[in-house]
């Protein structure tokens, strides 16, 4: 079946706008609006695992909104099945929203946690298979999967699936082992703790990265899902000599016996960079940790 056009965009609502992406999304798409209205519902006002958060989100948008979904219980406040069942509950609550009134345009924020975080793969890329590994993978994947299916059943006109690797930044609250984690035990002056060597390879992804790249996209004609990837990984070693250059009376490391064997990711960027502008520009590790540092200072 042939996409339903993406409709004139007028308006936006970010659901999860008090979350670390979601705040992110609402102050700087406000000044960049370029017009389009924004607006944003979230924790404490409104809980969106909760039905009555239903009646307050189909309010909010109409035929000319899109809906971009950022709510979440992240991995750090809770890896286990009820935060699952929390991370389902606010899909289908939206979805229920959808049943008496259509979403325009739906942009969702997955995870690249659904292609498994323990799966040794240094070229994915959108059609790698998913095998999620945690509960919060495997509720993106879930999410994604309720999401199709109200796109099939014509609750949604058009549908995007945004999926980030590990994303840092001034304002992540989550001390998550990596590149936000690791700036902020160097800004409380606490030891930070490297397991095994540290070389294993990921992709970080710079929040006003993911911010430019989920504005341009949101309001953009592309549906299905993507990676929002610049297609380059890091070591946990790389984090922290950047680190050491923003912060030169950094603690010494403590290291630990790795407690799982050593897997390496890396993605292949040919999608996303066929859908972003040709001057767009990611930012360099070594930049974004002095931002982060800098930032929580």
């Amino acid at each position: 079946m042939k996409p339903s056009p993406v409709p004139k965009i007028k308006r936006v609502l970010i659901l999860g706008h008090s979350g670390f992406i979601g705040n992110h999304l609402i102050e700087t798409w406000r000044q960049h609006s370029n017009g389009v209205e924004v607006k944003g519902i979230s924790i404490p006002e409104t809980d969106l695992t909760q039905e009555e958060s239903q009646e307050v989100i189909a309010e909010a948008y109409d035929g000319h909104t899109a809906v971009v979904l950022c709510a979440a219980v992240k991995r750090q406040f809770g890896e286990n099945a009820s935060a699952f069942e929390s991370n389902v509950r606010i899909v289908q609550n939206l979805i229920a929203t959808a049943g008496s009134k259509k979403i325009s345009r739906l942009a969702f924020m997955s995870s690249a946690a659904v292609y498994g975080e323990e799966t040794h793969d240094t070229a994915i890329t959108e059609k790698t298979s998913v095998n999620p590994s945690s509960y919060y993978g495997i509720a993106k994947f879930t999410g994604e999967c309720l999401l199709r299916k109200a796109l099939g059943e014509g609750k949604i006109t058009s549908l995007i699936c945004f999926r980030p690797p590990l994303v840092y930044g001034p304002g992540d609250r989550g001390k998550t082992y990596g590149p936000s984690g690791f700036c902020a035990a160097a800004r409380e002056k606490s030891p930070i703790t490297l397991w095994g060597d540290g070389s294993e390879l990921r992709e970080f992804i710079y929040l006003e990265d993911l911010g430019r790249m989920i504005r341009h996209l949101t309001l953009g004609d592309f549906q299905g899902s993507v990676n929002l990837v610049s297609g380059i990984s890091h070591s946990f070693k790389d984090v922290l000599s950047c680190l050491e250059e923003a912060c030169p009376n950094l603690l010494p490391i403590q290291k630990r016996e790795r407690s799982k064997k050593k897997v390496d990711n890396a993605f292949q960027p040919s999608l996303i960079r066929s859908l972003l502008m040709p001057e767009f520009k990611f930012t360099p590790l070594s930049e974004g940790i002095r931002k982060t540092f800098q930032a929580s200072s």
